[in-house]
This record gives C-alpha cells, sequence and structure tokens, in this order.
C-alpha cells in the first residue's frame, strides 16, 4: 500500500491495528460520531439497514463515513480537496469494505449521486453562502433524516475572540429571506493554492452565511422536515460544558417520518 498520508483531523484505526494519527483520540471513540450514530440507531434499526445510504458532506479525511460504513450503511464521503481525496482515498483502500466509497466533488452538486436515506452535514453549513438554498437541495435528495452539526447565529453579535476559528462577522442581515449574520472567510482575490491549502475555510465563496438559530430551525421544518430536534448528548457534560455556549453550534435532528411526501 502507498505511503501514509499526514492526517491531521481524522485518528481512524485500520485493519492492521494501525492509526492514521498515532498517539491521538480514535474519532470512533468521540462524543461526536457516538451522538450521530445514536441517532441513526434510533431512525435506522441495525437489523433494517441493507441498502440504506448515507452521505458524508465535506467529509474532510473520511472518519465519519467509514465509521457510517462500519455500521451497516451504504456510506459515500463527498469532498472537494485534492489533499482530502487522497487522505480518504487511502482508507478505503486499506479497509476494503465493499459499502464504503469516497467521491472527490462539490458538495453543491449533492443531486447528482441520487437520493439517500441519510444525509450527515457536519461543519459544513456555515461554509455556504446560500445555506437556506442548500437545505431546499437537501431536503429534495434524503427520504429520512438529516444529520446537522452548524455554527449559527446569534441575535448579539459574539467578540471576535468567542468564536473559533475567530471569524469577522457581520451584523444581523436577512439573506435568502432568513436572518444571519456574514463571515469572512478568505480574501475575494485570495489565490487558488490558497483556497485548496485552507482546509479548514470554505471553497468557492470568500464569505460565508450564518442563520440565526430560530430561523434555521424554522427552515427544516419549511424544507420538508416535520420533526427537528436539537441533540445534545454529543457534550461530556450537558451542565458543564460551554461548547454551544460560546460557539453558537449544535447538533441537529430533521426526520420525515415514513410515509411523508418528499418536497418536489
Amino acid at each position: 500500500m502507498s505511503k501514509v498520508p499526514q492526517f491531521t483531523a481524522h485518528n481512524i484505526v485500520l485493519p492492521d491495528g494501525t492509526m492514521t494519527i498515532p498517539g491521538k483520540p480514535v474519532l470512533a471513540e468521540s462524543d461526536q460520531a457516538k451522538a450521530a450514530l445514536r441517532a441513526l440507531d434510533l431512525i435506522f434499526p441495525a437489523d433494517a439497514r441493507v441498502g440504506k445510504r448515507i452521505i458524508d458532506l465535506g467529509c474532510l479525511e473520511g472518519g465519519y463515513t467509514v465509521e457510517f460504513a462500519r455500521a451497516g450503511f451504504d456510506s459515500l464521503g463527498i469532498e472537494v480537496r485534492d489533499v482530502n481525496i487522497a487522505k480518504c482515498n487511502y482508507v478505503a483502500t486499506a479497509l476494503g469494505l465493499p459499502n464504503l466509497r469516497f467521491a472527490q466533488d462539490d458538495v453543491r452538486n449533492v443531486e447528482r449521486y441520487g437520493q439517500f436515506d441519510a444525509i450527515f452535514c457536519s461543519g459544513l453549513l456555515y461554509h455556504l453562502d446560500r445555506p437556506t438554498e442548500y437545505l431546499h437541495t437537501l431536503a429534495k435528495v434524503t427520504t429520512r433524516a438529516l444529520i446537522l452539526q452548524t455554527h449559527y447565529a446569534t441575535r448579539r453579535r459574539p467578540p471576535r475572540w468567542r468564536t473559533y476559528p475567530p471569524y469577522r462577522i457581520s451584523r444581523l442581515v436577512r439573506h435568502e429571506g432568513n436572518l444571519g449574520r456574514w463571515v469572512h472567510e478568505y480574501s475575494p482575490r485570495a489565490k487558488q493554492e490558497k483556497v485548496e491549502g485552507a482546509v479548514w475555510a470554505s471553497f468557492g465563496n470568500p464569505r460565508s452565511f450564518w442563520i440565526e438559530k430560530k430561523h434555521l430551525l424554522q427552515t427544516l421544518r419549511e424544507v420538508g422536515f416535520p420533526l427537528v430536534f436539537e441533540q445534545y448528548d454529543f457534550l461530556t457534560n450537558i451542565v458543564a460544558d460551554r461548547y454551544i455556549h460560546d460557539n453558537h453550534r449544535s447538533l441537529f435532528v430533521a426526520v420525515r417520518p415514513v410515509g411523508d411526501r418528499m418536497p418536489r
């Protein structure tokens, strides 16, 4: 097998016991991964997953895509950057799972890949400049569930030092019919190689729009998910952990009950 690429985010255990980031916490054991899988367990019992499709949007180094495949889903990860898709493909080759695959593409092209029973959209929505339009798209290609881990805007603008990374955030404005705030990602004049190398930034849009939380929840209802939940069990201690408060970021689950008509 080819030389191991330098992973920086997802520590994945390979079949021979080696890890992609030795000495770091294993992604499969993280609270985030366990929470996502618990949500999927609730909607898709383990004995009814044959042929169930899930897509991991902006999958970075492929760690979550792998765990969904290990859980029995037909799992597809979409990643746009060369440096990341190389890591995804390395992992896919190492694991050899028939229900795991990756594609290099812009996530805005998700409709090319057909319909999915579930969508995992973590760390992505807040990197888009038309997030409301994208939620409409996701609703069209999702038959059952959208798991959404994202930043959102608040009514009071946070000091720059209160966000991670320290984003430059605009005043509260209306965009695509929703209240929210524009967030600067990089210069509109940035060269392509800089954008390619900024693996924690947007791709194709130098600024992004964070939807205000209540508007985000209402949009999920309006695009076709009657059931919308905020899932707190990714926190180690719901009382003491300040992650949601400090980062204005949380985990949401939007569900379409069996038999509900999908939006056109």
